[in-house]
């Protein structure tokens, strides 16, 4: 078998792959905030004051964290995608694991925050933002918001992952390198070479 690309190149498309995906996945979920009429950057601010920082500063700390998660979880998949059965060969393959990825990345990291750490956070910030309003009637808001809160979540991570392996594909099936000559050329022009380096 030849050598489609290196352990560091996967990786390194991984990382580049998981910054473009985390820009890619905030617009849908800045604008389905203000589909529900809260602060665009909401999601981010949750995970701030999640984490302790005061409402000013949460959403800084939030986007950094966003972008930190993004980036370790294209490292990942930049890695696993240099296992030989899921080596990327072209872009159906790299986008069908980016959003199976997107969906990991969905139920194991955002779910569990979702039911377990966003809530009272979340109650904390609508008692903020109406604080004469009854605590009852916010956790009811609360309550109609999350359908809506958990598709617009998951059509985002599975933008992260479309564009993850979009940008990844398009990294690495690029060029291929003859495991005996060194020499890098397109796949279509390795078919036509390998014979002539008696690669099997």
């Amino acid at each position: 078998m030849y050598v489609i690309y290196s352990t560091k190149k996967a990786i390194g498309a991984g990382t580049i792959g998981g910054i473009v995906g985390g820009i890619a996945m905030l617009a849908p979920m800045m604008a389905m905030m203000s589909m529900l009429n809260l602060p665009p950057d909401l999601f981010p601010k949750l995970v701030g004051m999640a984490m302790g920082q005061a409402p000013e500063s949460a959403a800084m700390v939030g986007i950094g964290f966003h972008f930190i998660a993004s980036i370790v979880i294209g490292l990942i998949f930049g890695a696993v995608v240099n296992a030989s059965a899921l080596m990327i060969s072209g872009f159906k393959k790299g986008i069908g694991l980016g959003l199976a990825t997107g969906i990991i990345a969905f139920v194991v990291l955002f779910l569990p925050m979702m039911m377990v750490i966003f809530p009272p956070t979340m109650m904390k910030m609508m008692i903020m933002m109406n604080p004469n309003a009854p605590q009852d009637m916010i956790m009811k808001q609360l309550q109609g918001m999350q359908p809506m809160l958990l598709a617009g979540s998951a059509i985002s991570h599975l933008i992260y992952g479309a564009v993850l392996g979009t940008v990844v594909s398009a990294i690495l099936t690029r060029k291929v390198t003859c495991p005996r000559c060194k020499a890098q050329m397109t796949k279509k022009e390795f078919e036509s070479h390998k014979g002539a380096c008696k690669v099997s």
